[in-house]
């Protein structure tokens, strides 16, 4: 490999996520965090500047840039997503070279007849709505709700699970900008963020677009990866790594890039319930719940109540924070300094979980790029890239670097309360950056 600081300050791509909305292969899925496809590809370039073949890791892989970007340039890739509609986007785009581009545009051609069909008769749909969704103004206007409910009968009819689960996200990808919700950036009305309700829609055409799109996408990412003697084959786990990381093999990964959940508490699960229960990947809350008590980090909400959450690490700035934060606004109990220190300490407990599971499966000098920003939590601002790396640095890892790469990133709702609160004593600028590491020798 080159040498460890071959990449530095300003040779990174911007890692912003929305440069990916007009790429092939990652435009197939809006979405809120995650980093760059440029980015991704600046890194494995500089991990193998003479074509090496790579194994490389992401462990909170979203919907699928570090995977697709590794098969793109020839590399096979493994990835864990406990989010079950990240997931499955990042299954279907980072092994898009599976499938069979013929059947495919013949489920199109089935897609456009079926529909034609159904707007002669405004036929009545076979599926129903999702029983356990529940959202404070009905998610769906009635004339589009008829349509949605259409494509699922559709959908449901396809023999070839791969077809099935294609037209699945091309539905879940588009569904929120017919409803009567909204990102503003978290999931709410569209009548709270002062905009109308969406009673019409042409929802058919839209799944078409996107399908199209998707197949176009399809076509390149097979053109492009034919060039290979072998194909590049991406792995996806749909689970937590925290708990799974032993599924891939020790000593097997030469670089891993990732982006690990903020300390901002954004609630990555909650903000695709809609694609979570009208794609039918869960059924209960239940299921909801279970899946973030097992999200890195967990949330806010899961952790504020109940006894102090003990911290694992051994950092004194951190302990000096968490100490100050349990002061904040302790009258307010779990919504006071209190319960955010539960949730800052369990984040930074999986920090260490993270390093744990993830040394044992790294080369000797694997790298490890993670790309991680500050918080402010009751107006204290956590440099999560310097805890962060001094956790790592006490878990074996030699830190090779903290490349500032975004030098101001969009507020949140945690710093916005903190500021509404009157707690910020000092402007805070919002920084993102890329933690380099490297297993010590």
């Amino acid at each position: 490999m080159p040498d460890a600081n071959s990449l530095t300050l300003g040779e990174f791509s911007d890692t912003a996520f929305s440069e990916n909305h007009k790429r092939q292969m990652h435009r197939w899925v809006p979405w809120i965090a995650g980093f760059s496809g440029s980015f991704v590809m600046d890194v494995i370039r500089d991990a193998a500047p003479n074509g090496e073949r790579l194994n490389i890791l992401d462990p909170f892989a979203g919907v699928g840039t570090t995977l697709v970007e590794s098969v793109w340039n020839g590399h096979s890739a493994t990835g864990f997503e406990i989010n079950p509609y990240a997931a499955l986007a990042c299954r279907l785009k980072s092994q898009a070279g599976r499938y069979d581009l013929g059947k495919l545009a013949a489920a199109m051609d089935r897609f456009d007849d079926f529909l034609d069909e159904g707007s002669d008769r405004e036929a009545l749909p076979r599926s129903v709505a999702p029983p356990r969704f529940k959202s404070r103004v009905p998610f769906f206007s009635p004339s589009i709700e008829r349509q949605v409910l259409c494509c699922t009968d559709f959908i449901r009819e396809q023999d070839e699970k791969w077809v099935r689960a294609l037209f699945q996200l091309a539905l879940g990808s588009v569904m929120v900008g017919f409803s009567n919700y909204s990102y503003e950036p978290s999931l709410g009305t569209r009548a709270g963020a002062g905009k109308p309700n969406i009673d019409h829609a042409d929802v058919y055409g839209i799944v078409r677009r996107k399908i199209r799109h998707i197949h176009a996408d399809i076509a390149a990412f097979q053109g492009e990866t034919s060039r290979f003697d072998q194909r590049p084959e991406a792995t996806v786990h749909a689970c937590s790594y925290l708990s799974n990381g032993d599924r891939v093999p020790s000593g097997s990964v030469d670089l891993l890039i990732t982006s690990p959940p903020y300390l901002n508490n954004y609630h990555y699960l909650r903000n695709t319930r809609p694609q979570l229960y009208w794609l039918g990947l869960v059924d209960e809350p239940a299921e909801v719940k279970s899946i973030e008590r097992e999200s890195f980090g967990q949330f806010w909400q899961t952790v504020r109540t109940g006894p102090e959450v003990p911290l694992n690490p051994s950092v004194e700035e951190l302990a000096d924070l968490l100490t100050a934060l349990r002061g904040r606004n302790a009258d307010r109990g779990a919504y006071g300094g209190p319960g955010w220190a539960n949730y800052a300490a369990t984040y930074f407990n999986d920090c260490q979980t993270f390093c744990r599971v993830t040394r044992p499966l790294m080369r000797p000098r694997g790298r490890l790029f993670v790309v991680i920003g500050n918080s402010i939590l009751q107006g204290l601002e956590f440099r999560t890239d310097r805890i962060f790396a001094a956790i790592a640095e006490a878990e074996g890892f030699e830190k090779l670097g903290v490349h500032e790469v975004r030098k101001k990133r969009t507020g949140n709702s945690v710093v916005n309360s903190s500021v509404r609160i009157g707690t910020v004593s000092r402007p805070v600028r919002l920084y993102e950056t890329v933690v380099e590491l490297a297993v010590a020798a």
